[in-house]
């Protein structure tokens, strides 16, 4: 009896970092000058490949920043990875 409440235990932990291991895998980009906004150099140190080009697709409102916004619309329409 007390096995099986063990295993029962050791399979819930498994299921939940299997839920949560995908949501802790999404890649942060560090507002390193507190301005809330993303720069080239912010964003490059995230997505390392992200071109000139590809940011400027990027942004939207052609300010030279990413705000968090425009960082989501990209996660969401799948131009950067989450």
């Amino acid at each position: 009896m007390e096995k099986t409440k063990k295993m029962r235990k050791s399979a819930f932990v498994v299921a939940l970092l299997a839920l949560a291991l995908p949501a802790m895998a999404q890649t942060m980009v560090d507002d390193a000058d507190g301005d809330g906004v993303y720069s080239l150099a912010e964003m490059q140190a995230a997505y390392p490949d992200l071109s000139e080009e590809l940011f400027a697709e990027l942004d939207a409102d052609a300010d030279g920043m990413i705000s968090a916004e425009e960082l989501a619309a990209a996660k969401q329409d799948g131009m950067i990875a989450e």
